[in-house]
């Protein structure tokens, strides 16, 4: 919140339609139209940067030229605290109307040349008197010596000669000239009333060289200027480096001390200010407390520690390093890091209910990307993302954060570039009403444009900017105005829904409306009350996590509109989602097939936009190392510009039992109506066989790409790959480690990106094996792989029992499935504690991107051992029943046959078996009950 006066109150409606006309620009000249009354902010659409009229709208101001304002803060003050009559200050006589400034880089001349900073003036926040450069920089050492630039900084003696020393000094910081030796830069203007001095205070990321023909921001510093009045001129009193920790390198070693970029000011309510900035080249955002006058920081001294180059008017430069000395400023006291190693710039700060708001572009140049904005109860206290501590967001970094993820700042912003604008500011327009100001920038050229876009407060603080033009493009496609909060829950506090009494799992189909509370619990300042609530659903008819948006009745805080969104899970009994167990393969653009299944079903998933054209038809490839049995498809599609970027149908396809891919003659066409939402598509495919693959075909009827966020394949849960299970420990005889390592891992990590291979430039493995080693002993009875390069002719399964001895399974010498083909291997079930699989490679290799053992279902848990008696061996079998009935169990071996006929469920029954021998080798048992056959080995015994 940038306010010059607390009190201030907003003094006119925003309402009515947009009314514009626009030029062309020429060159890098200002764009000119007529002379413009504005009754609404500005649409803004994202059409892309190609767009030709990406850089529009123009904003005209009183004389009909595009306003030179970028990078730049609107700050209101009233006539009344002004303590002047309101004809001198504002166009109306009622005295305590609002008038605001826009300050901002004046880019008439393109991006060198600056002629400095730039001021307008307005009473309603839309249409904007021009009030000059309020701030004026130099093109030449000779324009100081000017009777304006005398009067500011006394540059000429009284004998009418030029102070050669205090101009040579003024050029350094104030010649923004591309061709002078050491090219200032004049960024981010920021300005601040300060009541107790009556002085207006402008402060502004100064850059520049410190070498000719030197990087053009070597000199990272923050510039600051007084003025008696807003519209200046301002006088420039101290050019600085700003405080840092003492370990400023931690996050880059390149950091030099002290460095201040991008920057913004703050005034808080009591009056004290603040000074934002992003330093460590980037890579960490501080806020630092302003002295009583707002021209430095609150500890200084007399000597320039970073030996930079500083100015300062009156001899005082801050003090840089937080080391612990008396002199020295205190993290938590006088300075705080909102974030470390973040890669964050363009700050811009806001309070809303008693919590501060710091929105941040990442640093990606003149290239927009989409915003993140951190919170605090405090300035100098603790900063998180967004509003939830510790979420899954946290610390990724800015670009990372998906659709709908705590601390992502805008929402429904297709192109995930803030609606193609890097942040400046953050007016508070009183009431919760907040407008997110920002630059759409051409590189710096003066028909840069501006994005101002409206910023609505949710559950818990959470922050969210949102497009009118193209949420609702019937209603704002001409501009938007402050009605556009209406209906948005508009109010000054934070609240929170305590307990949403919802169910947590629901039927597909079911009407759970009855399960639906009618009011719900809501706390605001502490205060928990009952509020009405209407919900958006009351049944689904799609698998999976759902969303429901509750929207809460106003009360005498809030206006009607409040929202929140909840998820209740759609679930049936023994069905799970099979797709992130799945290798998954694109037909193009693979490297992002793998978001397909990572469980976003609201951000930007996986596209086939191809840089040879559109290919029209796709297709995404979901393979099992085990047969599945599919019932439904859920895809969940994408809104990737302002488009239909989604397929026209989808149709499903199966692997048959030769491994060719069959039409499951099941499909779905979705509607292509770029005015709507991605649409949800969901496909019937119970009718599939147990399948090891399914394949969906993606065509369009656009002439664009096709875009999709998730893909969920809901089947029956029942089978168990030991491969992936939390604890199995997986090795092998061999992997490849000459180019890149390739380890046995990759073949059971779920992931078709990741392969194991065997191959070797110099001699082949013509045999290698493969150990799978769960926690606990299970029944197994399968195995699955496919192998996608080399040449494996032949294989062998083995398993190990409980004591540790190998033994074969009835998978001896099999032929595997062609490469890039499921192979499925059944054997008889084994009590294994382990898997062994051995492949003969002769000559050639192997590379399994996935590889699975599968349990069987059954209600014998065996159990075999050899023991002496005497001299003689014993070979003792036991059988738990797990069942939920008496079981009739068969015990055959080697030295005989047992039949243990009661089993009650949850008990062990024994059969031993006296072997008349000394010495046995190792052997198998083989436990029989009514449905169901299992094979448990045992080990060599010799009685001494």
């Amino acid at each position: 919140m940038l306010r010059a006066n607390k009190t201030a109150a907003i003094g006119c409606a925003l309402t009515g339609a947009l009314v514009v006309s626009l030029a062309a620009p020429v060159s890098a000249d200002v764009p000119e139209g007529e002379p413009t009354t504005y009754d609404a902010y500005p649409a803004i659409l994202d059409p892309g940067s190609g767009a030709e009229d990406y850089f529009q709208p123009y904003w005209f101001d009183d004389n009909g030229r595009h306003i030179q304002a970028h990078g730049g803060q609107v700050v209101s003050v009233s006539a009344e605290d002004l303590e002047v009559d309101a004809g001198g200050i504002v166009e109306s006589e009622e005295d305590g109307e609002t008038v605001y400034y826009w300050y901002g880089e004046d880019r008439s001349n393109g991006y060198f040349g600056s002629p400095g900073v730039h001021a307008y003036k307005s009473y309603d926040t839309r249409n904007w008197i021009d009030q000059g450069v309020v701030l004026r920089s130099v093109s030449s050492a000779a324009e100081l010596e000017s009777d304006y630039f005398d009067d500011l900084y006394d540059t000429v003696d009284d004998a009418g000669e030029p102070r050669q020393e205090r101009i040579d000094e003024l050029n350094y910081h104030l010649n923004t000239n591309e061709a002078a030796d050491h090219t200032t830069i004049f960024e981010r203007p920021k300005v601040l009333y300060n009541e107790s001095t009556d002085q207006w205070v402008l402060w502004w990321h100064s850059d520049g060289q410190t070498t000719p023909g030197g990087s053009m921001y070597a000199r990272s510093m923050a510039g600051v200027a007084v003025s008696d009045s807003p519209t200046g001129p301002f006088r420039m009193t101290g050019v600085y480096r700003m405080p840092n920790r003492e370990n400023y390198r931690d996050c880059i070693s390149a950091a030099v001390p002290g460095q201040a970029r991008d920057m913004t000011v703050f005034q808080d309510d009591d009056g004290t200010a603040y000074i934002v900035y992003s330093s460590e080249e980037n890579r960490t955002l501080y806020v630092a407390e302003l002295d009583a006058s707002y021209t430095n920081v609150t500890h200084t001294t007399d000597v320039d520690q970073a030996d930079a180059g500083q100015y300062s008017e009156d001899g005082r430069y801050p003090y840089l390093f937080a080391d612990g000395t008396a002199e020295a400023p205190v993290r938590g006291e006088d300075f705080q890091i909102v974030k470390e190693c973040g890669i964050l710039e363009a700050p811009a700060l806001f309070r809303h209910g008693g919590k501060y708001y710091t929105v941040a572009s990442g640093a990606t140049g003149w290239s927009p990307n989409p915003e993140t904005y951190y919170t605090a109860d405090s300035l100098f206290g603790t900063w998180i993302r967004g509003v939830e501590a510790d979420d899954p967001y946290e610390n990724v970094l800015y670009n990372a954060i998906p659709e709908g993820g705590d601390g992502l700042l805008s929402v429904g912003d297709a192109r995930r570039t803030s609606f193609g604008s890097q942040s400046t500011d953050v007016l508070d327009l009183g009431g919760g009403r907040f407008v997110y100001m920002g630059d759409r920038w051409n590189s710096g050229a003066a028909d840069s444009t501006y994005v101002w876009l409206p910023i609505t407060v949710g559950e818990n603080g959470r922050a969210e900017m949102r497009n009118p033009a193209t949420e609702d493009p019937a209603r704002w496609a001409d501009g938007w105005d402050a009605s556009y909060w209406d209906d948005k829950g508009l109010g000054t506090k934070i609240w929170s829904v305590a307990d949403d009494g919802l169910p947590d799992r629901v039927a597909p189909g079911e009407d759970f409306g009855d399960r639906l509370p009618a009011t719900v619990p809501v706390t605001v300042d502490g205060v928990t009350t009952d509020v009405a609530v209407t919900w958006d659903a009351t049944s689904y008819d799609v698998l999976g996590p759902q969303t429901i948006t509750g929207t809460l009745a106003p009360d005498a805080d809030f206006a009607p509109g409040r929202t929140f969104t909840r998820t209740i899970d759609v679930h049936r009994e023994g069905v799970t989602n099979l797709a992130p167990e799945a290798a998954v393969t694109a037909s193009s653009r693979q490297g992002l097939a793998a978001t397909l299944v990572d469980g976003n079903v609201q951000g930007k998933g996986w596209d086939d936009w191809s840089s040879s054209g559109y290919p029209l038809s796709s297709t995404l490839s979901f393979t099992w190392p085990l047969a599945q049995r599919p019932e439904q498809v859920v895809v969940h599609t994408y809104k990737d510009g302002s488009g239909a970027t989604w397929p026209s149908t989808i149709a499903a396809e199966y692997l048959d039992a030769s491994g060719e891919w069959t039409p499951a003659e099941v499909s779905v066409d979705l509607a292509q109506d770029p005015s709507s939402p991605a649409p949800v598509a969901a496909l019937d495919v119970s009718d599939v066989p147990a399948t090891h693959g399914l394949r969906l075909r993606l065509t369009t009827e656009t002439t664009t790409w096709q875009s999709v966020s998730e893909v969920q394949i809901w089947g029956a849960d029942d089978v168990v790959d030991l491969c992936r299970a939390d604890g199995t420990t997986v090795s092998a005889t061999f992997h490849q480690t000459e180019w890149e390592t390739l380890p046995p891992g990759n073949a059971c990590d779920g992931d078709a990106s990741t392969t194991w291979s065997t191959w070797s430039e110099s001699d082949k493995q013509d045999e290698v094996s493969f150990t799978v080693e769960p926690t606990d002993d299970h029944v197994v009875d399968r195995i699955g792989f496919t192998n996608i390069e080399g040449t494996i002719t032949a294989l062998t399964v083995e398993y190990r029992d409980d004591a540790g001895t190998w033994h074969p399974t009835t998978a001896q010498d099999v032929a595997p499935s062609a490469n890039g083909v499921p192979t499925s291997i059944a054997f008889d079930p084994v009590v294994a504690s382990a898997v062994r699989i051995t492949f003969r490679t002769p000559g050639s290799y192997l590379k399994l991107p996935a590889l699975a053992v599968g349990t069987a279902v059954s209600e014998l848990e065996p159990g075999a051992s050899a023991r002496c008696v005497g001299r003689k061996a014993w070979l003792v079998v036991k059988v738990r029943n797990a069942g939920d009935e008496r079981a009739r169990v068969v015990v055959d071996t080697e030295y005989g046959t047992k039949t243990l006929r009661h089993v009650r469920p949850g008990r062990t029954a024994w059969a031993p078996l006296r072997t008349r021998e000394t010495a046995i080798p190792a052997g198998e048992a083989v436990v029989t009950s009514a449905d169901r056959q299992v094979t448990v080995g045992y080990p060599a015994t010799t009685c001494d």
